[in-house]
């Protein structure tokens, strides 16, 4: 009774909160699914397991029964059993039952499911029979084979029970042996069953060269294959035949169950040899069609197939004329780095101790001015939400942590490239209440309040008697603005019943004893973004960076989602098991609200079309997406970073050159000083090559294996039509394109850069350097990489230096532009002396108000510069000192230490 009333419970606390959200729908499909299920499967599994237990029964010896328990009647005994025998049976047809309904996807995605339109290459399914219809075989195999097992234990039991009463004298009678035979031969016919849908999984066979079915696996495991499902059908047959012809003769099933050994220790040694002295002597030969399956069905289960593969002449530099007709990418190279504006932010902007910046994404908004008549130019923007974060909060208690505090406030947002004087970003939108510089940032009051977030994950109760905090009152010091929830959302806690259920739900007897709470109040559960959408849709697997943007006023997240499979064929896995993937939906949640809106951005994709017949209510067309909300879609990075590892190898189409390997790319490795790592993705605004329009992309160069040199780059388009489109640009094979390591590189051998860095990370401060980022302009690169300065154990990094490289030619200046003249041509570099101090500003990065006396500022050669000037060439012949013994010890070593080595 407390089970059932507990399941009940959770299913009307789960129904209220669907019904809350506007997707009852939704829950109705999967929860009739899940009733139903579970009611066929207990009822068959009770009809089954309670039929075998009469049965056996029925065909246990009977006669005087003598204990061998003393002092116990055998009759207790016998009901005692007989009644713990029939409650196990009910438990087990209630896990059956639980089992089959926790299976209603797989069950409804295969009655529900759309054919892929392609068929694998060596059993000529459709695709959709390894994604959808294999899974529920399994499933169904799985659960019969459960019952049957279970049958045979319970009717095992009551004949050894039977025996046990009567001092093991009988003799096991016909009927028994018929039963149990016919049992155990269904038991292996199931595992017959299973072996034969097991000879799918060959091409998801991960143990050849490539992923997939290759030579030996195709030409002797899968005859081998059949030819154990033969045997093991033979043996399940046998078994049954057996008991019900030759009751007591076992001849017949153990030579069928020694012919299914022998088949498979000779199947194994067979599969075995076929793969040394076949295979392997000849390898790329025979593997070659296999190898081209594999390449084949990689490519179209990640999207690579689509990859639109250009050539691109690689200049060795960036000529002025590029930079002149390229002025909306030098606008938007991103000099603020997410990683330490994020520490800077919350130093500047949290407010109160109880806010926190979470996150801190890229985006762009029309901000900038194309020209008289023409609309205005995207600008890159960094935005984030400022949320609230219970963990800060000092004395917590159930009216602060459940009714007071409920929501966050507000956001920050500054353009990648405006940096104020002393290094901080310029922030266009900041404070409580927000106030913007552009009207495309503006905030409303009421679309300030986050409610639902990236941190929201405790349940509040709104429209209660006690006021909500809503912001610091900015004009009088130590007093707050108060609210109440302004919309109708959440579950209305209109009766006793409802809060009663609500309590026991979460544990919390204070939703039913408070006073504060009244008959309108509403409760808000399940606000953090991800953990509501996985509610919802937890068939979808969703995108680790989910970001927020402005529409009219009012803050809103969006959720990139993929719909993923483990069973496309001869498809190269990634990340576990998943070897298919698409990008089909984009999932919009409304900060103040939680409104929810699943947009089906990839109808071409079976998997989300199956989903989408199963819940027809759940999907949004794209065509219906606002325009707002459509302009802030970007390529998600996380599908791009495993497209990019799989492009790594599967660019190459050709078996041979696949099987040699000399052709495959890896990710740069870039060192920000002491750290190596490979480079993240990033996005620019640019104009592809052969492309007019201005666009928002995602891109990644790669380097040859074991090499330092780009060979391409790939780029993800986000705007318009072009959404979810990648470009691969591969260059000339005889052109040198210094990739990011070596860019590295040149940067620490400059002396005076490297003198610089070295300083300042010894003066009291540390040094970062940001994502150095190769920027395509026309057709040829810029190299750009943010240089950030902040106080050892400080918190607030600023941008005091921009390095850039073109070409051969590297400069690092206070801005970009600076720089850009530089590697240019136009200015000439900064000298060493107004570098190491330029405005009163020492290299510890603090900004001084005492002037800077004569004899310091002086011309090269004098004063401090002329110090300066003898300690660098002191410090040099050191060097070369040092670096003349080092040579000298590695002689030594190469010489005498072998020649005396035991």
């Amino acid at each position: 009774v407390v089970v059932t009333a507990n399941v009940l419970k959770s299913i009307y606390v789960d129904f209220l909160w669907f019904q809350s959200v506007g997707f009852e729908a939704v829950y109705r499909t999967r929860l009739t699914a899940q009733v139903f299920l579970f009611l066929a499967g207990a009822v068959v599994a009770a009809v089954v397991i309670g039929g075998n237990i009469v049965l056996a029964r029925r065909f246990a010896p009977k006669g005087h029964e003598k204990s061998f328990i003393a002092n116990v009647h055998p009759i207790v005994i016998r009901r005692t059993a007989e009644a713990l025998l029939a409650t196990i049976a009910v438990l087990m047809a209630v896990s059956l039952g639980s089992a089959a309904a926790g299976s209603w996807q797989t069950v409804l995605s295969w009655m529900n499911r759309v054919p892929f339109g392609q068929v694998d290459p060596q059993f000529g399914r459709d695709i959709a029979f390894f994604i959808f219809d294999l899974p529920a075989y399994r499933f169904f195999q799985a659960w019969l084979i459960g019952l049957v097992f279970v049958s045979l234990l319970a009717s095992g039991a009551i004949y050894g029970l039977s025996y046990s009463l009567q001092q093991f004298r009988s003799h096991i009678t016909r009927s028994m042996h018929t039963h149990l035979s016919i049992l155990g031969g269904l038991c292996v016919l199931l595992i017959a069953v299973s072996s034969y849908l097991g000879i799918f999984d060959l091409v998801t066979n991960p143990g050849g060269i490539a992923y997939g079915g290759m030579y030996a696996d195709i030409n002797a495991r899968l005859p081998v294959r059949y030819i154990l499902v033969a045997t093991a059908a033979f043996t399940g047959l046998a078994i049954i035949a057996n008991g019900l012809f030759r009751p007591g003769e076992f001849r017949l099933p153990l030579a069928a169950f020694g012919l299914w050994v022998v088949a498979g220790i000779g199947g194994g040694v067979f599969s075995q040899a076929i793969q040394s002295l076949r295979v392997e002597p000849n390898e790329l030969q025979l593997e070659a069609p296999y190898l081209e399956r594999h390449i084949a069905a990689t490519r179209q289960a990640w999207g690579l197939d689509r990859i639109d593969a250009v050539s691109h002449p690689a200049n060795p530099i960036v000529t002025p004329a590029e930079l002149d007709r390229n002025p909306a990418t030098l606008d938007n190279i991103r000099l603020l780095d997410p990683e330490p504006l994020n520490p800077t932010l919350n130093e500047l902007q949290a407010l109160r101790p109880l806010y926190r910046f979470a996150d801190i994404d890229i985006s762009r908004y029309p901000l900038g001015a194309e020209g008289e008549g023409s609309p205005e130019a995207d600008q890159q923007v960094l935005i984030s939400a400022r949320e609230l974060d219970l963990t800060r909060v000092g004395d917590r208690n159930w009216t602060r942590d459940r009714l007071q505090l409920t929501h966050g406030f507000g956001a920050i947002a500054t353009p990648v490239t405006e940096v104020e004087e002393e290094g901080l970003p310029r922030l266009t939108l900041r404070d409580i209440p927000p106030t913007a510089e552009h009207s495309r940032l503006e905030l409303t009051e009421s679309g300030s309040r986050i409610y639902f977030g990236e941190l929201t994950g405790h349940y509040v109760v709104v429209n209660s008697q006690e006021p909500e905090f809503d912001y610091p009152d900015p004009v009088q010091a130590g007093r707050d603005i108060r609210t109440y929830y302004e919309h109708d959302r959440g579950i209305e806690l209109s009766s006793l019943f409802r809060r009663l259920m609500l309590a026991w739900e979460l544990g919390d007897l204070n939703l039913l004893i408070s006073g504060q709470v009244q008959a309108n109040s509403r409760i808000l559960m399940d606000r953090q973004i991800q953990q509501r959408v996985r509610k919802i849709a937890p068939f979808l697997v969703l995108d680790s960076d989910p970001y927020v943007f402005n529409v009219d006023g009012t803050l809103k997240w969006m959720q990139p989602a993929y719909t993923v499979a483990n069973g496309y064929p001869y498809s190269q896995p990634a990340g576990g098991d998943v070897n298919y993937i698409r990008n089909s939906i984009q999932i919009v949640t409304d900060a103040g609200t939680g409104d929810i809106d699943f947009y089906l951005t990839g109808s071409e994709d079976p998997v989300v079309q199956t989903f989408a017949r199963i819940f027809p209510e759940l999907f949004t067309p794209t065509q219906d997406m606002p325009d707002a909300a459509r302009q802030q879609l970007r390529y998600p990075p996380d599908l791009f970073r495993v497209q990019a590892q799989h492009y790594q190898r599967y660019h190459v189409t050709d078996p041979e050159v696949f099987f040699l390997g000399e052709d495959f790319w890896e990710i740069p490795i870039q060192r920000g000083g002491a750290t190596a790592q490979p480079m993240d993705p990033y996005y620019v605004t640019m104009r592809l090559p052969d492309e007019e329009e201005v666009e928002f992309v995602l891109i990644l160069p790669f380097t040859p294996r074991d090499r330092e040199n780009t060979v391409a780059w790939l780029a993800g388009r986000s705007d318009g039509e072009h959404f979810g489109s990648l470009r691969n640009f591969r260059f000339p094979s005889g052109v040198l394109v210094f990739g990011p390591s070596q860019i590295e590189s040149r940067i620490e051998q400059n002396a005076l850069i490297s003198q610089q860095l070295t300083l300042w990370d010894t003066a009291g401060s540390e040094v970062f350097r940001s994502t150095l980022m190769m920027v395509p302009i026309g057709d040829s690169f810029l190299y750009v990489q943010p240089v950030y300065l902040q106080a050892a154990g400080g918190r607030m990094p600023e941008l005091r230096r921009v390095i850039v490289a073109n070409g051969n030619a590297v400069a690092m200046e206070e801005t970009f532009e600076e720089a850009l003249a530089v590697v240019t041509g136009q200015r000439a570099p900064t000298s060493p002396e107004e570098l190491l101090i330029t405005d009163g500003v020492p290299p510890g990065g603090v900004q001084s108000d005492i002037p800077v006396p004569a004899e310091i500022s002086g011309p090269p050669g004098t004063g401090l510069p002329g110090l300066i000037q003898q300690a660098r060439e002191s410090s040099d012949a050191t060097q070369a000192e040092l670096n003349r013994l080092r040579d000298l010890l590695d002689r030594i070593e190469e010489q005498v230490l072998p020649a005396t080595a035991p």
